[in-house]
């Protein structure tokens, strides 16, 4: 058959589709709070959380996106965070009840304050903050009728508060000195500034969430520690060696809730991708499954304080983000909040299927391939390689707007996990740390190479996108191997490792140097693995988008690409977009962005 007439104007309706995420109830279980992009971008709604759940009311109207937020354990007050422009220099606010105005508790709009948790009595409320050096995360509290802060702890690098114990007079803390891939955890006395190291270990760890008994015991936390998938792991308050309570064959637990009897533990495992829910009593034993539980990913998972259901959010690839109610007496699975489709028909949406394919060393590298519905064309689907960020991330078959209207228009995708993705052990995760960095580039040659040798596939037609790390990935495809890529769209890459690393923000520097590698040490091997170094060999056109406010990846880093392809009269597009992050959270810009990237995949593709 003949190919499928190729329309960017038809990403629109795609992009209409709304989300809601982040559900949280009350302490009275009388309301469901969540986030949702109805208005533009993020705000605060809530719904009362009654068998047939009530009309939605939408509690703040800032000027800029909600990010994270939390019920007042002893009230109706909900603390928020909002950042400015997406710069992650979020500030604290708090709505003392349902019907009050927002209040500011922190007005320093150049310091991160990064969310922790409220007090047991709900009187106070701590978190980290950067307030005294823009490299080090600070542990501070501050009493919510007073406004008083102290600092309790100092110290450097980055730490986050997770949780008070239940006496009010310590801290769960996490620091992530070394990196984000080798962690601790502590027990900070409030008191006396001391930490108490709470799991000692050889070797490096991660530890993802953690729930406090309310006996004062300890607490339950999923971590990798001594093994190669995350499990949940059972720790003392006072320290020593950890007991393992859950652990899977070959999959990751990745979160965890505690019933409000703390007789049982909820928690969500990581299967390809997909999320499954699972039940244990406290101790492990009498696991429960749900066969009838709906496929997709599922980001977060708590009880009703009545502990008869669980409450969580759900997308898949071909199901917009939602919010559900699991009844654990009935085992049945009920839709509380949904999203307007706003008239797009999404009976046509697709998911994908896991493919493995051989790298150049004999490693299996798992991809989501999403075929269109309609038959391919005399010549082959062309393709779109979708490369994710992170790098310590996984492609999810979560919901894309994007990836469902290339499968509209008869766009076959494909999105791989290469080595150094998480979801797959610490041993693939670490796969591409540092000096083996361009093994993850060799990996997407590998499945490009597979991919482009199919029957159904025009191997003349195949293009390559990322962002963030992702669109490192594109500019090093298409300097290392110009000639197998068609086009290229790169949304806020890293085009040269030296100049990131100086330029990034400071509090996240030393993580993400653990991560590529540290300059001091390493210069030779970031100026070999930084695609701006080889960017003459580049000749497939290029579409760059990056956001003016990014602390992550500087806009500097798509300037200078733009820069060296413009003097060399290489065939480059840049949008630049204002007042937005890492990432576009307002949909005015997500359609400026989207409707660009469609139309370049027109000419191009």
């Amino acid at each position: 058959m003949t190919a499928k007439m190729f329309t960017a104007a038809a990403i629109n309706p795609f992009l209409e589709v709304r989300a809601v995420k982040t559900p949280a109830v009350s302490p009275d279980g009388a309301w469901l709070a969540y986030l949702s992009d109805e208005t533009g971008f993020n705000q605060l709604f809530v719904r009362p959380l009654t068998e047939n759940v009530g009309t939605a009311r939408q509690l703040t109207h800032m000027p800029e996106p909600v990010g994270a937020f939390a019920f007042n354990p002893k009230g109706a007050g909900i603390l928020f965070t909002v950042d400015c422009g997406g710069d992650e220099r979020h500030q604290l606010w708090l709505l003392p009840d349902l019907d009050s105005a927002p209040l500011p508790l922190t007005k320093a709009p150049t310091v991160v304050h990064l969310w922790g948790a409220w007090s047991p009595d709900g009187m106070r409320i701590a978190y980290a903050s950067n307030a005294r050096s823009p490299h080090d995360m600070d542990v501070q509290i501050m009493d919510i009728a007073t406004g008083e802060v102290s600092t309790v702890f100092s110290g450097r690098g980055m730490r986050e508060v997770m949780a008070f114990f239940p006496d009010g007079q310590s801290l769960l803390v996490r620091e992530s000195v070394r990196s984000g891939n080798d962690q601790d955890i502590y027990r900070l006395d409030i008191d006396k500034s001391a930490l108490t190291p709470l799991m000692p270990h050889q070797g490096k760890a991660r530890y993802l969430a953690a729930r406090l008994f309310k006996d004062g015991s300890g607490g339950v936390t999923v971590c990798d520690q001594d093994s190669d998938f995350m499990a949940i792991h059972r720790f003392a308050a006072e320290g020593g060696s950890a007991k393992p309570v859950v652990e899977l064959s070959n999959h990751n637990i990745e979160a965890l809730a505690l019933s409000p009897d703390q007789t049982r533990i909820a928690f969500l495992a990581n299967e390809d991708g997909w999320s499954r829910i699972g039940i244990v009593d406290r101790d492990g034993s009498g696991l429960i499954s749900f066969e009838e539980q709906p496929s997709g990913v599922i980001g977060s998972i708590a009880f009703t304080p009545d502990g008869s259901s669980l409450i969580f959010p759900l997308e898949s690839a071909s199901r917009p983000p939602t919010i559900w109610r699991l009844d654990l007496g009935a085992g049945h699975f009920e839709e509380l909040v949904g999203v307007d489709a706003r008239g797009l028909d999404m009976s046509g949406f697709v998911d994908p299927v896991i493919e493995r394919f051989e790298s150049f060393d004999g490693l299996g590298i798992p991809a989501c391939v999403y075929t269109p519905k309609t038959p391919p064309p005399t010549d082959g689907y062309p393709v779109l390689f979708i490369v994710h960020g992170g790098p310590e991330m996984q492609w999810r078959p979560d919901f894309r707007a994007d990836v469902q209207f290339l499968l509209s228009q008869g766009v076959m995708v494909v999105a791989p996990n290469v080595r150094g993705s998480t979801g797959y052990g610490r041993t693939f995760h670490e796969l591409d740390d540092r000096e083996k960095r361009m093994n993850s580039v060799a990996d997407l040659r590998a499945i490009r190479l597979a991919v482009g040798a199919r029957d159904d596939v025009n191997a003349n037609r195949i293009g390559v996108f990322g962002r963030s790390y992702g669109g490192f990935m594109v500019l090093s495809a298409l300097t290392e191997d110009p000639e197998l890529w068609s086009l290229g769209v790169d949304f806020y890459g890293v085009g040269n490792f030296l100049t990131h690393l100086i330029a990034t923000g400071p509090w996240g520097r030393q993580q993400r140097a653990a991560e590529y590698g540290d300059p001091a040490a390493m210069r030779e091997a970031l100026e070999r693995f930084s695609p701006i170094n080889r960017i003459s060999r580049m000749k497939a056109p290029l579409l760059i988008v990056h956001a003016n406010r990014d602390p992550r990846v500087p806009m500097g880093q798509s300037e200078d690409v733009y820069s060296c392809l413009s003097g060399l009269g290489h065939d480059c597009e840049y949008l630049r977009i204002d007042h937005e992050g890492h990432g576009f959270a307002r949909f005015e810009n997500r359609l400026k962005v989207f409707l660009t990237f469609a139309r370049f995949l027109e000419k191009h593709l």
